[in-house]
């Protein structure tokens, strides 16, 4: 196992806090709760990467905010990976014609971080920017872990927690066997999406696994009319190697739908999401 390395984690959980809000400045007393850092050691390390330009700080309240410095770096990370960049005009034209956002997110070290955004977010709507990380644990990601291996799927589902029953189990592995099927993932909204992101984010900010189990947030049966708050659809870009890049996902979506209308919005995603596969070259896993 690596080493850990403690000066880099700190300072890469202050660059993540700041980029999941990007307009906001902190404080040092601010940033040092909200991540538990000692002030000493935060105001070093803080000063450190306001003097390399990721960061600023205001001269009057001595707030800090992100840096002109991560520009250069940001725009060197999409320009490695093709998928996100190649996204950006397919996810566009269909957040046009479908009326809804569109976002491409990628799985990076146990979390899902959104790198792309297209559209305009509705009143009232739930804001999702560049930046944004949600933790990689059941229900979420399943677009990503549907096409893994039998490894990676242990260790999504190891990410429930020892508190998971083996029937909770056996459903999210239902719901990857419906999302590989499909080609795309369906996720609730409403109640259900409530109450599962208080599950995975107490008030200490620190994620746990969801207490609901897989169906109240994949919505597993489409064939009927019954309405639903949809909170997104997503389905997988796939890369030279078989595997999934990106994902694209639609959110946005108003007031409940029937289930049946589900698919013509999934299939439309898919197309974009096809489309971005072919662009870098990319193998679509043959069902099996």
């Amino acid at each position: 196992m690596a080493r850990r390395a403690p000066a880099i984690e700190r300072a890469v959980a202050v660059l993540n806090h700041l980029a999941a809000h990007p307009s906001e400045q902190f404080s040092l007393s601010e940033l040092a709760r909200e991540l538990d850092l000692n002030k000493a050691t935060a105001h070093a390390m803080l000063n450190a990467l306001a003097e390399a330009g990721y960061l600023t700080r205001d001269p009057r309240d001595k707030s800090y905010g992100l840096g002109p410095g991560l520009i250069a770096v940001g725009t060197a990370a999409l320009e490695s990976n093709p998928a996100a960049r190649v996204a950006q005009g397919p996810m566009e034209k269909v957040s046009r014609e479908l009326e809804l956002e569109c976002v491409a997110s990628a799985a990076i070290g146990g979390e899902i971080v959104i790198l792309e955004s297209a559209g305009v977010a509705r009143p009232l709507g739930i804001s999702i920017q560049p930046g944004l990380r949600l933790p990689l644990v059941p229900p979420l990601g399943s677009v990503f872990v549907a096409w893994a291996g039998a490894g990676q799927i242990d260790e999504w589902l190891a990410a429930v927690g020892p508190g998971a029953s083996g029937e909770d189990l056996d459903r999210y592995r239902q719901a990857l066997r419906v999302v590989r099927e499909r080609g795309y993932s369906v996720g609730l909204g409403g109640d259900e999406q409530q109450r599962m992101i208080e599950s995975l984010t107490a008030s200490d900010g620190i994620h746990r696994a969801p207490t609901a189990p897989g169906e109240e947030y994949a919505l597993v049966e489409l064939a009927d009319e019954t309405p639903h708050r949809i909170n997104h659809v997503g389905a997988p870009v796939f890369g030279p190697d078989g595997r999934v890049q990106i994902a694209l996902f639609l959110i946005g979506f108003r007031g409940e739908i029937p289930a049946s209308e589900v698919p013509a919005y999934a299939e439309r995603l898919k197309q974009a999401a096809d489309e971005v596969t072919a662009s870098i070259g990319g193998v679509i896993p043959v069902p099996g």
